[in-house]
């Protein structure tokens, strides 16, 4: 430790978002929320190995700490690694040296620096993982908003999550947009996130459910495949298409008892409500079908090896069987 830090951390793990909090909580420690000048020092592992080494050797300027970070240590080369445990063994005392990736680098050689690396920092340093499975990601809406100021109940945190997924990452940037459209403060309700987060590609997923009501399966394919190609996530896409399949199995139930839509809390546009009003007149939805495949190909995502497309070509070809 130095006054109070430890002079090694080691942040792993596949939740980036939890990653970087981490490694900006510990900078804006040490620095004491100031600007760090000329000590700080960021290194790729991939490259740049002597120079990171280097820097963490160097006096800090006009300052007591200096902070050198290298990120993506999955990538970390072999001499890197050689450096590495060589400096833990006497670290400089003046240096903060944050290592972070998403895991260790691979064995080579027949040993496995990254695991020893480690060890090593555990005995007098710190380490710490973040995993994705670990994390609540209505939690973290919640958390998130009220750290940036912002109150937020469970339904509307919910409802982020149901529409761009459990990515932290994703959630992170949509509730940047959220607290940005209610001014910065007050209060995030539902129709807020309705408002904000499923303008996101709502176009192009409503293409999607449109041509899934429809059984048009070339349409939907083809529009699965221009989203997908535009680095939209089918997990995404799934988490849309069964937000917009609620949607549409309240609207199939307000017309069937003749109930206003906008009493069961629907709310869309004239056009696209006419449209979805058209499409279930010519095909109705099996409510049950339905959820039960998507909640299949969902599954299906976490462990098929078939891949992500694969698995959500299937489901559109299903459900428009």
């Amino acid at each position: 430790m130095s006054e109070g830090f430890p002079t090694v951390s080691l942040f792993l793990g596949d939740e980036g978002v939890g990653r970087k909090r981490a490694e900006t909580e510990l900078v804006s420690a040490v620095f004491g929320g100031g600007s760090p000048g000329f000590n700080l020092a960021v290194f790729s592992a991939g490259d740049g190995a002597q120079r990171a080494i280097e820097a963490s050797k160097t006096v800090p300027m006009m300052a007591k700490h200096r902070v050198v970070i290298i990120r993506e240590m999955e990538n970390a080369p072999v001499d890197l690694l050689d450096d590495l445990l060589a400096y833990i063994e006497k670290p400089s005392p003046s240096t903060v040296l944050i290592l972070t990736g998403v895991k260790n680098a691979p064995p080579s050689g027949g040993m496995d620096r990254g695991r020893r690396l480690e060890g090593g920092i555990k005995k007098f340093g710190r380490v710490q993982r973040f995993k994705t499975g670990e994390q609540d990601p209505v939690r973290f809406a919640l958390s998130s908003a009220d750290e940036a100021g912002c109150q937020m109940d469970r339904q509307a945190a919910s409802l982020i999550v149901e529409l761009v997924g459990s990515d932290l990452g994703r959630i992170q940037t949509e509730l940047g947009k959220l607290i940005s459209y209610v001014g910065g403060e007050g209060r995030v309700e539902v129709q807020d996130v309705e408002a904000v987060c499923s303008l996101v590609a709502e176009a192009a997923i409503w293409d999607l459910t449109d041509a899934v009501v429809r059984r048009d399966p070339d349409r939907a394919l083809a529009v699965a495949h221009r989203m997908l190609d535009t680095g939209e996530s089918a997990h995404r896409l799934i988490a849309m298409i069964t937000w917009q399949m609620r949607q549409l199995i309240t609207l199939q139930d307000c017309m069937r008892r003749r109930i206003n839509p906008k009493d069961a809390g629907i709310r869309m546009p004239r056009r696209k409500l006419d449209a979805a009003q058209s499409a279930l007149r010519s095909r109705s939805i099996d409510p049950g079908r339905m959820l039960d495949q998507i909640a299949r190909a969902n599954g299906d995502l976490n462990r098929s090896k078939a891949g992500d497309r694969r698995v959500f070509e299937g489901l559109l070809l299903h459900l428009t069987a």
